[in-house]
């Protein structure tokens, strides 16, 4: 039937769908309709598991909870940006994020590595195994 037009498929909405789309021009986010109950719901786990990342990173001195957390975030960035622009400006400035990160991770791991050292060897000297 040439002509067949149907409303928007978002609840309240009163406007006409596009044409071959469910949903008006207003409620179809970046060219993708709203998302599904299951994309929601995944969203927020995601949401929930760097939020306790976040809670946990003072309290040790490693950083592996924030490299991870950066890591879900490039993971849903690449996941939910369709946008090619927004894409070639967020990418770059995640990875850059996470390699900074990394470094200071390693930073951490030598300076915690030297005390060690320097705690065995003041054991050994207490123990008279070592030179003084």
């Amino acid at each position: 039937m040439k002509g067949q037009r149907r409303r928007c498929a978002r609840p309240g909405c009163r406007a006409w769908a596009m044409r071959g789309h469910d949903f008006c021009r207003m409620h179809r986010t970046g060219g993708r309709e709203p998302p599904s109950r299951d994309e929601a719901l995944l969203r927020g786990r995601l949401e929930e598991r760097i939020a306790a990342m976040l809670e946990q990173a003072g309290s040790a001195q490693s950083l592996a909870e924030e490299i991870g957390a950066l890591r879900l975030v490039l993971a849903r960035v690449l996941a939910e940006e369709d946008d090619p622009e927004r894409l070639a400006t967020s990418i770059p400035r995640i990875v850059d994020t996470v390699v900074r990160a990394v470094r200071a991770q390693r930073a951490l791991s030598g300076v915690m590595a030297e005390h060690l050292t320097e705690a065995l060897t003041q054991v050994l000297i207490e123990l008279g195994l070592g030179e003084e």
